[in-house]
């Protein structure tokens, strides 16, 4: 009699599972109230494995797609997606993660982004027209969105930003910058990014990622013996030095 229980519910739980994996993933998020933020647009395929062909944050946009379920996760009826995004072709940002906690707390681990430096300079308000060379590495061990109906933006986050062989130019000169690093925190609900000083810029500096995808910043620019010489004649377009020769720096 155990063992015809046993099998019962084994017979069951695969059945469930197999109902629950056929369910197409647009009727999925039909009932998950994901921030007004995020879009999704073209879903296809099933709660098992599908496509989207773009999603969004904001202004941030990644194209192409494809989710494949935690199979034990379906179980639980909070589904844990194995993602991999961009490539090939696609336009923007390219990457693989793991999301969790589409009923409850939007939580992202394993992430890793490979991005184009000059879309992210494109975004942010500086004192000069610049443009970026090369890319952007994202390596975030788990980020925890906070609640749509909080105030805040970060509840959880653990990773590093590398941008190995950073580059710049401005008033047609091209500055090779060295390797620029930062660290990825939460501070009072907004996702701080903060650059490692040592760095040939003499840069100190902190940028902070609030609701809405609003960008803030502030930190310091203190020109040093590796100070690229071609950057030199930029300075008085940032400000004027203070005593201790650093050059305010916020957005």
């Amino acid at each position: 009699m155990k063992k015809w229980f046993a099998y019962s519910a084994i017979f069951f739980s695969v059945y469930l599972v197999s109902i629950i994996a056929t369910i197409p993933l647009n009727v999925v998020f039909g009932f998950i109230s994901l921030p007004k933020n995020i879009n999704l647009q073209g879903i296809t395929g099933t709660v098992w494995q599908a496509e989207i062909n773009q999603a969004s944050y904001d202004d941030i946009v990644v194209n192409k797609v494809k989710l494949k379920t935690d199979f034990w996760s379906l179980l639980t009826l909070d589904p844990i997606f194995d993602i991999n995004f961009g490539g090939g072709m696609a336009d923007g940002p390219q990457g693989k993660l793991m999301l969790s906690g589409l009923s409850s707390a939007l939580t992202v681990e394993q992430l890793e982004v490979n991005v184009s430096a000059n879309d992210i300079a494109q975004k942010l308000s500086l004192p000069i027209e610049v443009t970026a060379e090369g890319y952007v590495d994202l390596s975030m061990q788990k980020f925890v969105l906070a609640q749509p109906t909080a105030k805040t933006f970060c509840q959880q986050a653990e990773g590093d930003i590398t941008w190995p062989k950073a580059t710049v130019a401005a008033f047609g000169e091209t500055v090779k910058l060295g390797k620029i690093s930062a660290k990825l925190s939460c501070d009072k609900g907004t996702l701080a990014v903060k650059i490692t000083p040592k760095n040939d810029l003499g840069l100190s500096f902190t940028a902070f990622v609030n609701k809405g995808a609003r960008y803030s910043g502030n930190g310091y620019l203190q020109p040093g013996k590796n100070f690229p010489a071609q950057l030199r004649e930029v300075l008085p377009f940032i400000g004027n030095a203070d005593s201790k020769g650093r050059y305010r720096l916020r957005f």
